[in-house]
């Protein structure tokens, strides 16, 4: 019985191991790889945001992708949201900035990515994008609506 349990919890822990490691995977530019294509899942915005705040977390010029649409008022587990923001400068293609917001088991996890040279990097995270976000929780924390 003892040696069915170990055999279990090992394979449970080489499964939730996996499952970390699939979900870290970045691509060439330093963005994650579940971002890939964003650029053509459905926008969110009909034109181009320009406005910021207050608060004003993202100035620029921004567009917002939704990789997967609400199931009713709130998004599926799974869901990605791309908020891409653009400063006067950037180089086609490449934002400056580009915000995600990924849902899994029915919360949101929040990562702020900035662009130095042709690679992102974490520019913030957390509980500080949470702060935020949580004005707009009976929208499913999301701030763009259709």
């Amino acid at each position: 019985m003892r040696a069915k349990i170990v055999a279990v919890v090992a394979i449970v822990a080489l499964a939730a191991a996996a499952v970390v490691v699939a979900t870290a995977q970045t691509t060439a530019n330093g963005l994650p790889s579940y971002t890939n294509g964003y650029q053509k899942w459905p926008k969110l915005n009909r034109k181009p945001y320009t406005k910021c705040g207050p608060p004003c977390a993202h100035a620029g010029v921004k567009n917002v992708y939704a990789s997967k649409r609400k199931v009713g008022t709130k998004y599926p587990n799974g869901a990605v949201i791309v908020k891409s923001i653009a400063q006067r400068g950037d180089k086609p293609g490449l934002p400056s900035q580009v915000a995600v917001m990924r849902k899994a088991s029915g919360r949101w996890r929040f990562v702020e990515y900035s662009l130095s040279g042709s690679r992102y990097s974490v520019l913030a995270q957390g509980q500080l994008c949470v702060s935020c976000h949580m004005r707009v929780k009976a929208n499913d924390y999301v701030f763009t609506t259709p």
